[in-house]
């Protein structure tokens, strides 16, 4: 599909069916011109960019109902016009960048619960609800869902359903594809699907997954039937350091086996965890000095051998929640388990710091990009028998450009997440753009050849496309042909993805 700007008669159409609705300011259209990617950012800090670079779209609009959504997408696919969905723009793969045009979606309007069955513990709630906002209404009624993003202030429920969401507390409750048990869609022709709701089922493929993880190009999530807790009774809290990294990883790999479920399990490599330690790390949202900040635009090579030599041990925290007999029990189920690998007890400290500041991180993100840096994640999984050499083939990848600190969450009986993070520079916005590409090119060829999967929770969106057909091998064009059938037009979010 090929960029052409919308009409000023089309635009009037439009802000009609949403009632108004719309915006066409300057403002406004680099406001959604992005999510978060690192990249954007980047090239946002560029000022010789042109206007095309920005990806802008033609117009906003906001929507309060489902029958705005129908009549929208009806429209939309008849004049065949883009569609790009807009929940927090949280994201942070460019899952939400408008690369044809069109119109931004934003669902923020649409926030209410629909539904609340107590009896079965399941709550309807439309897709625009704010996560943080969603949450605190489910504890006012004696509930959690038990999903909590990093991102839990600025994402919305629809967004973490199109792009896989993981929560702090995915070891015990789950991501969130394990949470949905139905799903409202309207499809690119403007028809609503509404999967049933029922807790298991034999009918075939189960069409929930189709849409779960789409990130927006197979139509708009409207609402979502959720499994929900009731809240937590009591919260424990429990930090280990072992002396190297596969001791640690053993404790994990043991837990789970066990059946020992914390809700958070976070194992820091040395690195992480002598910035974590210190109280610099999540707790304060830094990080690092800005003198070491700047000292790795030179020489990241350097500054991670540097930083490694007064690393050693590995820092292990883990929080139990729900009744206070089974908190009891699990703690001490851990406990039994990491004396086994020589992990010494340090009772709550560093667990009890990391939950009291556990948002604390993404806000110190602007001052590292005001200082000529760049930030960004990634999270990649496997087995348990790949995990290691995964971890070290994908942090060699990215030690060459940048500073880098990983930890492992996100557990399971059989595999693991891992989490890097990372922090490089350049002289000047092309270099830092350059040295960004390398590291995710260097890193996902790593990912796929020691077996990892190239995302666990943030998505695909542009950055990581090129890795897909890799990824899926045949799959992938079961995928396009899904898209080609359900979207005929490539009006839903094109150019994501695939």
């Amino acid at each position: 599909m090929e960029r052409r700007r919308l009409e000023k008669e089309l635009i009037e159409r439009i802000a009609e069916i949403v009632e108004g609705r719309l915006s066409t300011s300057p403002h406004h259209l680099l406001a959604y011109s992005r999510d978060l990617w690192p990249m954007k950012l980047i090239e946002i800090q560029d000022m010789k960019m042109e206007a095309e670079t920005l990806n802008l779209p033609d117009a906003v609009v906001w929507v309060k109902e489902v029958k705005e959504v129908v009549k929208l997408l009806r429209f939309c696919s008849e004049k065949e016009i883009p569609v790009i969905p807009f929940g927090g723009g949280s994201g942070v793969c460019g899952g939400t960048v408008p690369v044809n045009g069109g119109i931004v979606v934003d669902l923020k309007l649409m926030d209410k619960i629909r539904n609340l069955n107590e009896l079965s513990l399941l709550v309807e709630v439309e897709a625009g609800a704010n996560g943080e906002r969603f949450e605190r209404m489910l504890n006012k009624m004696g509930y959690t869902l038990g999903h909590f993003p990093s991102s839990m202030y600025c994402s919305t429920v629809g967004g973490w359903v199109s792009t896989r969401s993981a929560g702090q507390a995915s070891t015990l409750y789950g991501k969130i594809e394990d949470m949905v048990v139905a799903l409202e869609v309207v499809l690119p022709d403007g028809s609503v699907l509404r999967t049933k709701e029922t807790p298991r089922g034999a009918t075939g493929p189960d069409l929930k997954q189709v849409f779960i993880g789409s990130e927006g190009t197979l139509g708009i999530i409207t609402s979502v039937v959720l499994r929900i807790h009731p809240y937590p009774e009591h919260r424990g809290f429990s930090s280990f350091f072992f002396s190297d990294l596969s001791s640690g990883i053993s404790a994990i790999r043991k837990i789970m086996r066990a059946g020992a479920k914390p809700a958070v399990l976070r194992l820091y490599d040395p690195v992480d965890t002598l910035i974590t330690s210190m109280g610099t790390g999540e707790k304060k949202g830094g990080g690092f000095g800005e003198k070491i900040l700047k000292w790795i635009i030179g020489s990241p090579s350097m500054a991670n051998r540097f930083i490694g030599k007064f690393a050693g041990k590995c820092l292990l925290i883990m929080v139990f929640e729900g009744t206070r007999r089974n908190v009891y029990t699990a703690q001490d189920i851990a406990r039994e388990i990491c004396k086994e690998e020589y992990g010494i007890h340090e009772g709550e400290k560093y667990a009890k710091e990391w939950f009291e500041h556990r948002y604390s991180v993404s806000f110190g993100l602007s001052r590292i990009f005001s200082l000529g840096l760049f930030a960004d994640t990634m999270e990649v999984a496997s087995p348990w028998d790949r995990l290691e050499n995964l971890y070290y083939e994908i942090k060699n990848a990215i030690s060459k450009y940048a500073l880098v600190m990983v930890h492992f969450s996100h557990a399971y009986e059989d595999g693991c997440n891992i989490y890097f993070t990372f922090v490089g520079g350049g002289k000047n916005p092309e270099e830092r753009r350059e040295r960004y590409i390398s590291i995710w090119n260097d890193a996902m060829e790593a990912c796929l050849r020691a077996g990892g999967a190239i995302s666990h929770h943030h998505g695909i969106g542009l950055l990581k496309r090129k890795w897909l057909k890799d990824e899926h091998g045949k799959g992938y064009e079961i995928i396009k042909s899904l898209k080609s059938i359900i979207d005929p037009k490539n009006i839903m979010n094109p150019g994501k993805l695939l």
